[in-house]
């Protein structure tokens, strides 16, 4: 396969190279969620949403919009649910954040239902088993579907079921509250981040 100019290459490569997460400061989690963890959390959802539209510039700067990629408002809500999920995770003991949470999560999930079934996605777990089977990267697959953010989606899935299964692990969050009657009928989106994490201890009172 004829390869592409290095400037071609060079400009696909900074649309989809791995962009490493901020560093949350350490805090004590205390059960509160203050004014100011509403800001760090706001503060975070906003700058994955400027890293999506600056990808996605760059995209179109490399000539290639591909066939589509999460958006950075649907990125700027999961870096939201993320940050909620992981800094001081005991604030969801209390009954307001933990509705909120619960009502993000179910969007959430319905959300990635969504891009799961698209067809990017699907050219994108291709070529990242095929780039893990092989060691190779293939430009001309990644000219066709730059990708502006599906990766970014990908790992910050992983990290968000990660994060979810550990909220049920530490009896923060119990799997039944997402049932639509009396804990039964989980719908499968739901079901698939639940997995088969179980509740081994109790963090809330």
């Amino acid at each position: 396969m004829p390869s592409s100019p290095p400037e071609y290459e060079d400009a696909i490569a900074a649309a989809t190279a791995h962009r490493d997460e901020p560093k949350e400061p350490l805090v004590f989690d205390d059960g509160t969620w203050t004014d100011d963890d509403i800001s760090y959390c706001r503060q975070q959802a906003r700058a994955a949403a400027g890293a999506a539209d600056e990808r996605k510039h760059l995209a179109v700067s490399a000539g290639r919009v591909g066939l589509g990629s999460p958006g950075s408002d649907m990125i700027e809500r999961s870096a939201h649910l993320l940050c909620s999920a992981r800094r001081k995770p005991s604030h969801l003991c209390e009954t307001y954040w933990r509705k909120q949470f619960i009502q993000a999560v179910k969007n959430y999930a319905a959300d990635f239902r969504d891009v799961s079934r698209q067809s990017y996605w699907t050219d994108y777990e291709v070529g990242r088993r095929a780039k893990e089977a092989t060691g190779d990267t293939d430009w001309q697959s990644i000219a066709d579907d730059i990708r502006q953010t599906t990766h970014e989606m990908a790992e910050m899935h992983a990290a968000i079921v990660t994060a979810f299964r550990s909220l049920i692990t530490n009896g923060i969050i119990d799997s039944d509250d997402f049932g639509i009657f009396f804990g039964l009928g989980i719908p499968p989106e739901v079901a698939a981040l639940i997995g088969d994490a179980k509740r081994v201890k109790r963090v809330c009172g």
